[in-house]
């Protein structure tokens, strides 16, 4: 608990009355963080992710794509994926512009040729400016205009896709517990490494400090010192 209840009780003449005072007994507590670490794929485990096969029923292939879609688009998170609408996608100028969920603020960037690939897989004749890329999650008009459903949502494909990357990543043998969020620190690492200068990785991952996207330079670093 936050604090500790003491009930005190005292006597008068007329009534017996009882005082609850709330003790925050741990106000000058502070727990200290252990830093943050980051797992992201190598090139050859990301090529195994790649080629794995998890068969076309079900979600599994869906979150397949996204993930890989993400490595190569920015690193977009998966709330900013699974409601990708066609009409955030240039297809004349290979360009993703959409209000990003975490931050609201307006993104816009060209996106590599393995994530164009993979939005053709998905754009049929029938697509409308207004559908969502991936069906992954239930997603309708109701989803954009009514935040507590839309939780509801996302609350329940976060825990279908944590499912699937949990699977994929013991079938691939990952020595790290794989999550979609690993797209995003796999896009950072990888960016650098092919010489991306950091304030480009940071404006991609809309990163609000330059200090965040560091943590990226020093895995990197450490990787070289190994």
């Amino acid at each position: 608990n936050k604090g500790l209840i003491l009930s005190i009780m005292f006597k008068n003449a007329q009534r017996e009355d009882i005082i609850s005072i709330t003790l925050y007994a741990f106000d000058n507590v502070r727990i200290k963080k252990e830093k943050s670490s980051r797992k992201y794929m190598s090139d050859e485990q990301l090529q195994k992710f790649i080629d794995y096969e998890p068969g076309e029923k079900g979600k599994a292939k869906i979150l397949q794509h996204m993930f890989i879609f993400s490595v190569f688009a920015g690193g977009l998170r998966f709330s900013d994926v699974i409601e990708l609408q066609w009409k955030h996608y240039s297809e004349d100028e290979a360009r993703i512009s959409k209000t990003i969920r975490k931050t609201r603020k307006q993104h816009s960037f060209k996106i590599g040729t393995k994530a164009v690939e993979i939005l053709s897989k998905y754009k049929t004749n029938k697509t409308k400016s207004d559908d969502v890329i991936f069906p992954f999650a239930d997603i309708d008009e109701r989803y954009f205009r009514d935040e507590e459903y839309r939780e509801y949502i996302l609350k329940r494909a976060t825990s279908l896709s944590y499912c699937h990357m949990t699977h994929i990543g013991e079938k691939l043998k990952l020595p790290f517990k794989l999550s979609f969020h690993v797209s995003r620190h796999t896009m950072a690492t990888r960016a650098l490494n092919k010489g991306m200068r950091i304030e480009h990785v940071s404006k991609l991952l809309q990163h609000s400090d330059l200090g965040v996207t560091q943590i990226y330079a020093r895995i990197i670093n450490e990787e070289l010192d190994k």
